[in-house]
């Protein structure tokens, strides 16, 4: 891009992460993340599912 190497990952962790907010803004507004035990460590592992995720099927 541009002469400057980017790292296939951080490609991936931009592409996923409006995603992640996407499903975070949902996840919040119906109620979702109240339930969770631990709403800090749930995000965390769904950003890292999303990118996983990415990683394997793009």
């Amino acid at each position: 891009m541009a002469g400057i190497y980017l790292p296939p990952f951080f490609v991936y962790a931009c592409v996923a992460l409006p995603i992640y907010l996407g499903i975070r803004f949902v996840l919040a507004r119906t109620g979702v993340l109240r339930w969770v035990w631990h709403p800090g460590l749930f995000e965390f592992a769904l950003s890292l599912c999303l990118v996983s995720l990415l990683v394997l099927y793009v």
